[in-house]
């Protein structure tokens, strides 16, 4: 049974190939739709990443990062960084362009300081800090999201 197979299980087998193929790149074509997209009316933009903390933070320690580029309409934005249940927020105008996002956690002696920034290009860097005293042990999510005001 070659590729010419013009039996019925020939055909079947080729046209199983043709819808995984299909399949394939309607599920590429979502991915690259979704990675592309700018934060609009109503959508909230996130960008997190879990992390696992020892309980023992000490400066020699990597600290974790997160980062993406994000295009962002010009309009008013509630930042809102989080961390192991913590927060904090901060309203910020922001100009249409494409910002590079970056969320750390940076480990000191004795504690966790979490950073966000946003930056673009021509413009100053914006950004928030969180620090974190007490023990910290185990597996947390943290990052920051942007929620326009016109949603």
């Amino acid at each position: 049974m070659g590729a010419d197979d013009q039996s019925p299980r020939g055909k079947q087998r080729v046209a199983g190939k043709i819808a995984k193929l299909v399949a394939a790149a309607a599920a590429a074509a979502a991915l690259v739709t979704l990675a592309g997209s700018p934060a609009s009316a109503g959508s909230e933009a996130v960008n997190q990443r879990s992390v696992w903390l020892n309980g023992k933070p000490k400066w020699s320690d990597e600290q974790a990062c997160v980062e993406r580029t994000i295009w962002l309409k010009s309009t008013d934005y509630t930042w809102t960084m989080f961390f192991g249940g913590g927060y904090r927020t901060r309203e910020i105008h922001l100009e249409a362009g494409t910002y590079h996002w970056l969320d750390c956690i940076a480990p000191y002696d004795g504690r966790y300081a979490q950073y966000s920034r946003l930056s673009k290009a021509g413009s100053e860097p914006a950004s928030i800090y969180f620090d974190r005293t007490g023990v910290l042990e185990g597996t947390y999510k943290f990052g920051s999201s942007l929620l326009p005001f016109d949603q």
